[in-house]
């Protein structure tokens, strides 16, 4: 199911729109990594300004969800708003249930305060609308997980969003060894996620788009009226009970959450000590 990093990345993913073709200077432009999944899982990335300059799908799910949707040039916070509410219109977030968790990944540079303000206005966004929307769950973030990368980030001499962004740069180049990531820019290390999205999104033909669009209305149809059924049922919040129940998502705890993006994170890791073994043994063959 999970065809990227962003789709498993830091416990996460979970953790890759059709995205807008580039000149070079735009694909070298530096920016920041955002990655939202739910079970449709979406990959960003965005410029200085919080404005998207990249988009991809991690899976098909989020393929169909967002087969019609043009996030480029959208704010990050308006466009992971637009996400999260197709996503619920589309029935892959219950609001019915108690279970549902959102998970945000923001890579760049750890010392970077940008990549920080980008991820709580993510999440602060993300609560607002389950807040106003009567929805339970868990909006999570990566930090529960980030131990093991820690430790070896501060091994390897590097900060832990360096060495993230180098692993998952390395995933998308197989031929990228890890040492010769971790010296490269936070900027070439973005470029390359940004050009496999443009990449992976020029593969889409009219027929797979057509396709998905009809499997988008099909859900729709069937989950929308019970999104506006609910909303309808509830009174609406004033700005304190908004806040008040936004503090109780940014409180929730769940041990089966967690454990379910640790182990998607050890899932991940083999994978990289795989692809680390059959280089290394190429490499030796030759």
């Amino acid at each position: 199911m999970f065809k990227k990093l962003g789709t498993i990345l830091l416990g996460v993913t979970l953790l890759f729109g059709i995205a807008a073709c580039t000149d070079m200077a735009e694909t070298e432009a530096a920016g920041v990594y955002v990655s939202i999944d739910i079970n449709p899982s979406i990959e960003f990335i965005v410029d200085e300004f919080d404005i998207v300059v990249s988009v991809n799908y991690a899976n098909e799910d989020a393929e169909i969800l967002c087969v019609d949707v043009d996030f480029i040039g959208m704010n990050i916070e308006e466009a992971v708003e637009l996400f999260i509410e197709l996503a619920t219109e589309a029935g892959f977030i219950d609001v019915d249930s108690e279970d549902n968790a959102i998970l945000i990944t923001v890579l760049g540079d750890d010392n970077d305060e940008l990549v920080e303000e980008i991820k709580e206005k993510v999440r602060n966004r993300v609560m607002r609308f389950m807040a106003m929307r009567y929805i339970n769950g868990e909006v999570l973030t990566e930090e529960f997980t980030q131990e093991d990368l820690i430790a070896q980030a501060e091994e390897l001499g590097v900060t832990p969003g360096k060495l993230k962004l180098a692993l998952l740069a390395q995933t998308i180049d197989e031929e990228l060894l890890l040492d010769d990531a971790l010296v490269m820019s936070v900027k070439d290390l973005l470029a390359i996620v940004r050009a496999e999205h443009q990449a992976i999104m020029a593969e889409l033909t009219d027929e797979e788009i057509a396709l998905r669009q009809a499997k988008k209305e099909v859900l729709m149809k069937r989950f929308r009226a019970k999104l506006t059924d609910h909303v309808s049922k509830n009174p609406q919040l004033t700005d304190e009970e908004i806040e008040e129940r936004v503090n109780q998502i940014r409180a929730k705890k769940s041990f089966e959450s967690r454990k379910t993006w640790e182990e998607r994170l050890d899932e991940w890791k083999q994978r990289v000590e795989d692809r680390q073994e059959n280089t290394t043994g190429q490499s030796q063959g030759q």
